[in-house]
């Protein structure tokens, strides 16, 4: 923006040379283009230099003013702000200057400082005016390049809003779109499986990937038919063309399918819905093209579904056993992750037995209620990290549409069996505390006469069940290492001293001879031989 340039007008000397050389207007963005003595010099000079700012006395000699602004305002000059200044009140000058479009009048005397008050105002408007010109310039060229860009924009909302035909002839003048105003079909695209790579794309060929498939079927379109292709959202493109008794919907739906397979190497899905006549019914249209692509659900990539064969279905309710439910419930909730499994599979394959397929949103909350029931039994025993990753999947899984039941069965079954595997955890977790209190009980009690069924009843748990925990869990039977915990109880005592017959008591045994015969069998040596292995000789060296 280039800077503002200001005539200064007066025919005394002094208050030009005031005005003009004693406020620093450079600092302020401002240039002093020349200045006048009088009406008829000050309005050649304003043709000259074309300022942008007049500061002009009213009373001068050979032309007022006022006069010299009136000669202004009829020619080309009519937008320079001009600040009349004048020692007299009268308000007749202030009138005509006001009716002559001033932008101020200032009274002698005056002070510089309301000198450059005034001036940067008319600076501060001159900008503001320059900056809406540019932008209305920016916005006039912007509307010629983004044409293209409007006319989608315009049928992005004809895909939501009723539109009058009336109104609509007026738009489609102005924004040039070469289609008939009547007469139409919706298509809607998916470029299947772009943002499920194994390998994620860069976003710049991922960008390519869109680009390229809609040039294709922009291309293929134009050939057979009147239409607009536009992208709806992330891989979603939108096909609206002029139906006629030649063109053949589907025929030019799998032509886009193959171009786009052969020029752009991608597979695409493209649901077809009902034509329609009114510029106002393709919003009807494009729900049942996007109902038809719905069902890719089952049919899987690469698909062209009409929302006619889908009208003609009898609407189905799946289900599946209330009693598979619940015994998956119990095999999830005893962390059972083999039959959990199968009994998913189970109930996916029953859902999916109809020779009809039904609503994909149908059986999408379906899932979404056995995982919400899932959900209950494994949140019971999460902790607030699994808690937080249960709350998120199961989000997911209400929120995201799915893109086959492939996909919605791996989420169903990873949501279940992950918990299965937690709770499995927990339940390994739970049993070892309960056998290790068990364990530090019968530590604190060798001599008395440790039985599996009193040690059962410490944790509650009967005494066949709790002696199969045991065992798994400490790789020998209760009694086996009751007699191992007593043995090594045993060596110590030996070692401080404390007589055989003692230690047979000391450990809850009554009979000597059965506990040395035990002692040996643990140790391959008798209580005897033991003590003197490791007893100190009368030298202080260690008996060998």
């Amino acid at each position: 923006m280039s800077g503002i340039t200001m005539c200064v007008i007066d025919d005394v000397k002094a208050v030009i040379d005031g005005i003009a050389k004693k406020i620093p207007w450079a600092e302020h963005g401002i240039e002093i283009a020349g200045t006048a003595v009088n009406g008829v010099d000050g309005l050649q000079l304003i043709r000259e230099k074309r300022p942008d700012i007049v500061l002009t006395d009213i009373r001068m000699p050979m032309q007022s003013g006022i006069d010299m602004v009136r000669v202004l305002r009829e020619g080309d000059l009519n937008g320079i702000k001009v600040i009349f200044f004048s020692g007299y009140t009268d308000f007749t000058y202030a009138q005509e200057s006001v009716r002559l479009g001033a932008f101020d009048y200032l009274v002698k005397p005056f002070t510089l400082k309301q000198i450059v008050d005034v001036v940067l105002r008319a600076k501060a408007q001159i900008e503001e005016q320059r900056l809406e010109q540019l932008d209305r310039l920016a916005l006039e060229r912007k509307v010629r390049e983004g044409l293209p860009y409007l006319r989608q924009e315009y049928f992005r909302l004809l895909l939501r809003h009723d539109e009058l035909p009336e109104r609509a002839h007026d738009k489609w003048e102005f924004l040039g779109i070469d289609m008939r105003i009547n007469g139409f079909v919706a298509m809607t695209v998916h470029i299947d499986g772009l943002m499920n790579e194994r390998s994620p794309l860069p976003v710049s060929e991922v960008e390519l990937v869109r680009f390229a498939v809609h040039n294709v079927i922009e291309e293929t379109v134009k050939k057979q038919a009147k239409g607009i292709v536009f992208r709806e959202h992330s891989n979603h493109y939108v096909i609206v063309a002029n139906t006629d008794e030649s063109l053949d919907v589907l025929a030019l739906a799998e032509a886009c399918r193959q171009n786009v397979k052969q020029y752009a190497k991608r597979d695409i899905s493209i649901g077809v819905g009902l034509p329609v006549d009114g510029v106002g019914e393709i919003a009807m249209s494009y729900e049942q093209a996007k109902t038809a692509l719905s069902y890719q659900f089952y049919s899987g990539s690469g698909c062209i579904i009409s929302y006619s064969d889908i009208k003609r279905q009898e609407p189905i309710a799946p289900q599946y056993s209330a009693d598979k439910e619940t015994e998956l419930l119990y095999c999830l909730r005893s962390g059972n992750r083999e039959e959990t499994e199968k009994l998913l599979d189970s109930i996916a394959a029953e859902c999916l037995r109809y020779p009809a397929p039904p609503n994909p949103d149908v059986m999408t909350n379906l899932f979404y209620g056995l995982a919400f029931s899932m959900y209950r039994v494994i949140a019971e025993k999460a902790d607030e990290k699994q808690r937080l990753w249960l709350d998120e999947r199961l989000s997911a899984m209400k929120k995201d549409r799915y893109q086959s039941t492939e996909e919605l069965i791996a989420a169903l079954k990873l949501f279940g069996l992950t918990g299965c595997e937690w709770l499995q955890n927990r339940q390994k977790n739970d049993v070892g505390n309960l056998i290790h209190q068990v364990v530090n009980d019968v530590r604190g009690r060798l001599g008395s006469e440790l039985t599996v069924q009193e040690c059962a009843g410490i944790v509650h748990l009967s005494p066949s069940y709790f002696s199969s925990l045991f065992k798994k869990e400490m790789g020998m039977t209760f009694m086996q290492f009751v007699t191992a915990e007593r043995m090594e109880r045993a060596k110590v005592l030996l070692l401080e001293g404390l007589q055989v017959q003692d230690i047979t008591f000391e450990l809850g045994y009554r009979d000597r001879p059965y506990f040395s015969e035990l002692f040996k069998k643990h140790t391959g040596l008798t209580p005897t031989e033991f003590r003197s292995k490791y007893e100190t000789s009368p030298n202080g060296d260690e008996s060998k």
